[in-house]
């Protein structure tokens, strides 16, 4: 307790408390005074892109600096939605004259530069009035569908070829077997069987009877003597 009765150390305690709630205050106020900045400078951009897309959409004014001075004021949007769409709406703004543009989306340039600019105004009411913004029109997704595609024929690139099929090694045929080739077959080996065991019995008996003639004869002539005595 003596301690914190001490003047010098309440002093000090008292100074930094007061130190630290200034460096807090100045903080949240810095903060404030920028999101305030910011939000006006966004108004402050919203309505000059409401004004320069107003003017593109009457043929008032010169198309390269008007796309370049709404790309510049663009990119200093703070919201990031509104930024990327009207980044969209510019990027077709500055391609839609393209012939392969008009011809894979189907839509010319004046029909496109007057519905791409009434979006753009579209989605700057909807920032200014804090509200949802506005869907993408069918025609502006078609452009956005077919722009690459489109940059890529006006560019010279050749499309992509599609990859070639692997070739197959050939194979050969192997012989079918028909049922006539069978039975030819099954028939020839039936006959060669058959002649080769006709034509065993009958060497067979021709031997048999070549071995048994000397036989018969040494027997005819052991009768013969038999009566001679």
């Amino acid at each position: 307790m003596d301690f914190f009765e001490n003047p010098v150390v309440l002093v000090l305690l008292g100074a930094g408390v007061s130190l630290v709630t200034s460096v807090v205050v100045t903080a949240l106020h810095a903060r404030q005074i920028r999101r305030a900045e910011l939000r006006t400078a966004t108004r402050a951009a919203a309505r000059t892109l409401t004004s320069a897309f107003i003017a593109e959409r009457d043929g008032h004014g010169d198309k390269t600096e008007f796309l370049r001075e709404a790309e510049l004021t663009v990119m200093s949007m703070t919201d990031r939605r509104t930024r990327e769409r009207l980044a969209d709406v510019v990027r077709l703004l500055r391609e839609h004259e393209l012939p392969e543009v008009e011809q894979l989306s189907g839509v010319g340039a004046a029909t496109a530069k007057r519905l791409l600019c009434d979006h753009a105004l579209e989605v700057l009411g909807s920032h200014l009035r804090a509200e949802r913004l506005p869907e993408v029109p069918a025609l502006m997704r078609k452009m956005l569908s077919v722009e690459e595609e489109a940059l890529s024929i006006h560019s010279g690139e050749s499309a992509p070829r599609p990859s070639e099929p692997i070739e197959k090694s050939s194979v050969t045929p192997r012989p079918r077997h028909t049922g006539g080739g069978t039975t030819a077959k099954g028939t020839g080996a039936r006959k060669s069987t058959k002649t080769t065991k006709s034509a065993t019995p009958k060497a067979t008996g021709k031997s048999g009877r070549s071995a048994s003639a000397p036989a018969e004869k040494r027997d005819a002539e052991k009768e013969s003597a038999f009566w001679d005595d």
